[in-house]
């Protein structure tokens, strides 16, 4: 959307951080967006004698109602004009608390009014030639070689039956079971034969895992397990029986540290590899310890400045980190407030409050250093790094090239990670080396 002339007028709420906004927009905005409501309804519609895209206007207005149409059409245009709105008030709006009333007809300007949520205002302390004290850590390098070889082993481990002992946790074994409830009822998924595992528990369930081992190839066992809390719904809690024989074992079979090994990875002897993984470990020592400097370099800055975070941007930043967590609680059919609630997820979500706040705090300075440095993005580079979320994500988000809020957000991306570059320029790390055996996965 073009940038567009709006009529904009402000109240300032109970918190001088909340505005509402009566926002007035052209005539033809309101055109635009009814046609292209109307004309979205009418490819996505079936009407007998019509091909789709090809219904008259008064037959899609006569089934649907002009209101409803009205209503599609604010929704698809509101928040390209409310940036519209922000950019020409400059306004940084954090969020939209609440549309209270909107009129959006063909041949009548578009009116709505919005509350809003402001960034906070950030008096920004020190943030440049600070002396930061930080550990430049020193990797083991055999131990890292090491730890990155047993890790490479891994990727070709083959499986050997076994005979003549008993079941282990990492085993491979085969399976017969049958399960039923405490009261007796079938457990859903709960027979099968020739059922194979690996006797591990990220795998099964630990109680199983614990029971079954110490059992050998044709031994039967009734095993009692209770199905944990954070199972699915219909499980979550239950006590079951289950009937189990095992019908053979297999463990692992780790290959040799050879040349061999190095040629299944690309390299033609073990000594080339090895001087492979020493670069790599030189790599990713100094990116961690650049990291852990600008980690601690925003965290001073974050000291020195002085803000206030209000408990709603805390509260929606906990759902965006706990998103997932959110998805799979109301897929289980347990209402997000009540999950939040539950003492015993307190700890949970302290931690992810406190993460939240940091995150906001890290956004709102480093806002801030863009402003007062008066850093900029050009266009091609946010083309680019738009182009190479759209590449990570895949050619169904295409569209996002030409989304606004898409590209504000990509530009923020861009400004931010200079943000963080000037800081590091600006300000000097006091290294203290340390060595250590202890490696990061």
């Amino acid at each position: 959307m073009k940038q567009l002339q709006l009529k904009v007028s402000k109240s300032i709420k109970e918190s001088n951080r909340e505005i509402e906004l009566s926002v007035e927009a052209p005539v033809d905005v309101s055109d635009k967006a009814y046609s292209l409501a109307l004309k979205e309804i009418s490819t996505n519609i079936d009407f007998p004698g019509f091909r789709k895209g090809k219904v008259p206007k008064e037959i899609v207005e006569k089934k649907f109602g002009i209101a409803y149409i009205c209503q599609k059409a604010f929704e698809s245009v509101f928040s390209d004009v409310l940036l519209n709105a922000a950019e020409q008030e400059k306004l940084d709006i954090i969020e939209v608390l609440e549309v209270s009333s909107y009129e959006l007809m063909p041949g009548k300007p578009l009116m709505f009014r919005v509350l809003v949520e402001l960034r906070p205002d950030v008096k920004i302390g020190k943030y440049k030639s600070l002396k930061i004290n930080t550990k430049k850590m020193i990797y083991d390098k055999e131990t890292f070689l090491k730890k990155t070889l047993d890790r490479l082993v891994t990727n070709f481990i083959t499986f050997q039956n076994v005979s003549g002992r008993t079941l282990k946790q990492g085993d491979l074994v085969n399976l017969d079971f049958e399960g039923k409830f405490e009261d007796g009822s079938d457990i859903p998924g709960g027979k099968a034969e020739n059922f194979q595992v690996l006797l591990e528990k990220d795998k099964f369930l630990p109680e199983f895992v614990d029971k079954l081992q110490g059992l050998k190839i044709g031994e039967e066992k009734e095993i009692l397990v209770t199905f944990p809390d954070n199972y699915t719904k219909d499980f979550s809690g239950k006590k079951a029986k289950f009937k189990v024989k095992v019908n053979a074992i297999e463990e692992k079979a780790f290959p040799e540290i050879n040349d061999e090994l190095a040629k299944k990875v690309g390299f033609e002897t073990l000594d080339k590899l090895r001087v492979q993984i020493e670069m790599q470990m030189h790599s990713i020592q100094e990116s961690n310890n650049y990291k852990e400097f600008e980690n601690k370099l925003v965290d001073e800055v974050i000291k020195n400045s002085k803000y206030e975070l209000s408990p709603r941007m805390i509260e929606k930043e906990v759902d965006y980190l706990l998103a997932d967590l959110k998805k799979n609680s109301e897929k289980d059919g347990v209402k997000w407030a009540d999950f939040k609630s539950d003492p015993k997820n307190k700890d949970l979500f302290e931690k992810a409050r406190e993460a939240a706040a940091k995150r906001i705090s890290i956004d709102l300075v480093l806002t801030s250093i863009i402003k007062a440095e008066n850093i900029i993005a050009s266009q091609d580079e946010i083309n680019t790094e738009v182009k190479t979320r759209i590449l990570q994500l895949g050619e169904q988000y295409n569209h996002l090239q030409n989304d606004k809020k898409f590209t504000s957000m990509v530009e923020f991306v861009v400004l931010r990670n200079k943000a963080v570059d000037f800081l590091i320029k600006n300000n000097e790390a006091i290294w203290k080396e340390e060595k250590t055996k202890d490696i990061p996965d």
